[in-house]
């Protein structure tokens, strides 16, 4: 069994080009147009060499094999494909609690099918008392410098941006776990006891 801290030390990448990996294999050109149609547009966008980098690492690890493809008219590409110790540390990875900051978090719930739904309400709820955590502070170095006078209007400024983003991550976790609370195990492509996804 893979331990959770068993590839700690892999970047958020790896992670990234794995969760990718576990929906379907692809070459490094076919993982990087889809990180560029999707998950690149709001949270990672990795360049091209990163990418080889790291799927190199992913098949040193055992992770992901890579297989010679012959094409017609263009260079023999290398297809990736996860490896069942990838999909293991995969979702190992994705119930690990949160090493901290948004992007882990976002990427995880990106690949949330992969994991329990109860494991990533949690991790939500967990990241959401953090920001609950961080706002209470805010609010106290909001009333001990209410930004009156030239020392504390322009920190003050910085300040505002802190406690509407804070305000604004609180918010949407309460959402999004509303969201993953209502949605029915078809939606979610939950399975059944019997390895079936429920309501196909």
């Amino acid at each position: 069994m893979v331990e959770h801290n068993a590839a700690a030390d892999l970047p958020l990448t790896s992670w990234g080009l794995l969760g990718l990996l576990a929906d379907s294999p692809g070459s490094g050109y076919d993982l990087l147009k889809r990180i560029n149609v999707g998950i690149g547009y709001f949270l990672w966008k990795p360049a091209r060499s990163q990418i080889y980098t790291e799927l190199g690492r992913l098949v040193a690890r055992g992770y992901a094999t890579a297989h010679p493809v012959e094409q017609e008219r263009r260079p023999d590409k290398r297809v990736y494909q996860i490896t069942p110790a990838g999909e293991q540390a995969l979702r190992a990875w994705l119930a690990a609690p949160l090493a901290g900051g948004h992007s882990p978090l976002l990427l995880k719930i990106f690949f949330g099918r992969h994991i329990p739904r109860p494991v990533l309400i949690d991790q939500i709820r967990q990241a959401q008392a953090a920001e609950e955590a961080t706002l209470t502070e805010y609010l106290r170095l909001e009333a001990a410098h209410p930004g009156k006078g030239p020392a504390d209007f322009f920190p003050y400024l910085t300040l505002q941006a802190g406690l509407a983003h804070t305000r604004a991550s609180i918010a949407w976790a309460d959402t999004v776990i509303r969201q993953l609370e209502e949605a029915t195990p078809a939606e979610l492509g939950e399975h059944d006891d019997q390895g079936a996804v429920s309501g196909a």
